[in-house]
């Protein structure tokens, strides 16, 4: 029986063992080690492979037999005499493709070289797997992957695709700045969440219909294709900050169970989020979106749902949204091309486009809607028409200083109205306006005469030097 002696081990010099595996592993200040390893060395604890001073995991590729090397392998994993610990080791590829393995010691192979694949598909374990920087020339194969411990891929490299589908993972997962083709890992179970943080990506990524029972953290990513998103149940904070995705992000009918992080997230193409359901807020404050923003079905509760200086180069639909938290915010943010679409929308806090800017191409139609709030438009601009009919304000409404193309404005507010400054540069329709505490037109401008027919306002009026300037000055 082979015989395997830690470097402290103490037992008589007559016991007989072969020569040990000669490889050191010297770790650097960015690598985690063991509580049982030196600060900076690792020694490889296998035996030599014949009159070679290395083992056959050590020893070059071309030098050894890939189905012996993965009996070996096998051998060593499901005896738990022998360490499962291969840092640093040489693979033409790693089979453990339906591996089962009681014993709770991590399997390690960080710092390892794989040619080609490696293979754990429909394994099962009950130790921590750590993959931490490990270069992988294939694919990573853990489809039905069955582990109760940690698992660490920090720094994992995967030439092609990373495949994670079906999987449980009953603790943490830490892929921190891999790197892979593509990764799918549709229906994943990540019951201690999961994260993904500053990982680049070839292609797609797809974790439709994964579970997340933690965080999941895919912040500063880069992703050449599409993120899908769609039916991922999160229990915690999900976290797409400073990510860049060069195609389009799905999130449809996924629901967050304590906040989604978007701040300065940047989309080449359109995010369709429709159906999604949110508590604790949507952070996407400083976010550029390139095409079409589709939130229509949107349940956001408990929180602030929060686009400050996003820039939106599509349409824009809150269409049917529902927003019971602070307000749905848009200060400062740029709508450059297609409507932006409030229709039968409820929103239980405020409304807020204070200082936004909407080109000549960018409508704003708000109707049917519900504001529990106020709503806040102070210092926009608005180069298209602003179309508002059949909704109902709670509190204020602020327009004031405002810069608008053709404005109709049916709103009932239970509060005051304050217009003052604001300038409509082509015709304005006050038809269906109810304004039940006092109205402010004071400095306003008007291009066009105003309609104000079946206009209602309950309380004082001040419109000192308002104007309607026609145009040509007649």
């Amino acid at each position: 029986m082979t015989t395997y002696l830690r470097d402290n081990d103490e037992r008589s010099s007559d016991v007989e063992r072969p020569a040990r595996c000669a490889y050191k592993h010297v770790f650097d200040a960015d690598d985690e080690t063991g509580a049982d390893e030196s600060p900076s060395v690792w020694r490889c604890p296998h035996p030599a492979s014949g009159a070679a001073d290395r083992c056959l995991f050590h020893r070059p590729v071309g030098e050894t037999r890939t189905a012996a090397v993965t009996e070996a392998l096998r051998e060593t994993i499901a005896d738990p005499e022998r360490p499962s610990a291969f840092v640093g080791g040489s693979f033409e590829r790693i089979d453990l493709a339906g591996l089962t393995l009681a014993d709770d010691a991590p399997l390690d192979f960080r710092g390892a070289m794989v040619k080609g694949d490696i293979d754990l598909r429909d394994a099962a374990l009950e130790g921590p797997l750590r993959l931490d920087r490990v270069s992988v020339g294939g694919a990573v194969c853990m489809q039905r992957l069955d582990t109760l411990a940690t698992v660490t891929c920090r720094s994992l490299q995967v030439g092609d695709r990373w495949v994670l589908c079906e999987s449980r993972f009953g603790e943490r997962f830490d892929a921190t700045g891999f790197s892979a083709g593509a990764v799918v890992a549709t229906e994943a179970r990540f019951e201690g969440g999961a994260t993904f943080r500053k990982g680049v990506v070839d292609d797609d990524v797809s974790v439709a219909e994964a579970q997340f029972g933690g965080p999941a953290w895919f912040s500063h990513t880069r992703l050449g294709g599409r993120l899908d998103l769609g039916n991922v149940a999160c229990d915690r904070r999900l976290s797409l900050a400073h990510c860049r995705v060069r195609e389009n992000i799905v999130a449809a009918s996924a629901t967050v169970d304590d906040g989604l992080s978007l701040e300065h997230l940047t989309v080449d193409g359109e995010l369709d989020a429709t159906r999604l359901t949110v508590d604790g807020g949507i952070d996407a404050t400083s976010a550029g979106f390139g095409g079409r923003v589709d939130c229509t079905g949107l349940t956001a509760r408990d929180g602030t749902v929060d686009f400050t200086h996003s820039a939106f180069d599509g349409p824009v639909s809150f269409d049917n949204a529902t927003v019971e938290g602070r307000a749905l915010r848009f200060r400062s943010a740029r709508f450059e091309s297609g409507a932006a679409s409030f229709v039968r929308a409820t929103v239980t806090g405020g409304l807020d486009l204070s200082d936004a800017v909407c080109s000549a191409d960018s409508p704003v139609r708000v109707v049917e809607t519900t504001v529990g709030g106020s709503v806040v438009c102070d210092h926009a601009r608005f180069g298209d028409e602003v179309f508002c009919s059949g909704v109902r304000v709670a509190r204020d409404v602020d327009f004031s200083d405002c810069t608008v193309g053709s404005l109709v404005f049916g709103v009932e507010i239970e509060g005051r109205l304050d217009f003052a400054y604001t300038h409509v540069t082509d015709a304005a329709a006050f038809g269906d306006t109810v304004v039940r505490g006092p109205a402010r037109f004071t400095s306003a401008r008007f291009d066009a005469d105003p309609t104000l027919t079946e206009a209602t306002l309950g309380d004082t009026v001040a419109a000192y030097d308002m104007s309607v300037e026609h145009a040509g000055g007649q």
